[in-house]
């Protein structure tokens, strides 16, 4: 059910989304510092509102042990720095739209889609390891 003329987004996709990560979120804070691209891992529909279920993108140096990194072709796809990685043990979910989903240049946050193997991976490593959620309000 789209609450907004942006599509649902699906599990792969990429979106600019102002991530807010759990270090932060137990610090108290509830914004997100920095617009990112986010891959979302999934959805699910709560009390008849969609839910998505984000992974960040970071450019930063993270652990191999808790991020996945990107080839070169998928990289060039999506116009990502060459740094570029999943980060998968970091999670966010919040409700679609949301406040903190933003529009790129062509007027959707959808930046590309990443391949099923590697959204598959993600959310078989967040499911095997448990990762806690951050649970985003409105």
């Amino acid at each position: 059910m789209p609450t907004s003329s942006w599509t649902e987004p699906r599990p792969g996709e990429v979106i600019n989304y102002l991530y807010l990560w759990r270090h932060e979120h137990d610090r108290g804070e509830e914004e997100g510092r920095k617009i990112r691209p986010c891959m979302v891992v999934g959805t699910y529909l709560k009390h008849g509102r969609l839910r998505v279920i984000t992974v960040p993108l970071t450019t930063r140096d993270y652990s191999p042990e808790h991020s996945l990194e990107l080839t070169p072709r998928v990289i060039e796809h999506l116009r990502l720095d060459t740094r570029s990685r999943i980060v998968w043990n970091d999670v966010n979910e919040f409700t679609w739209v949301g406040p903190d989903v933003r529009s790129g240049a062509n007027g959707t946050p959808v930046i590309g889609a990443m391949p099923e193997k590697i959204y598959r991976q993600v959310a078989a490593n967040i499911l095997a390891r448990r990762v806690k959620i951050t649970h985003r309000t409105e």
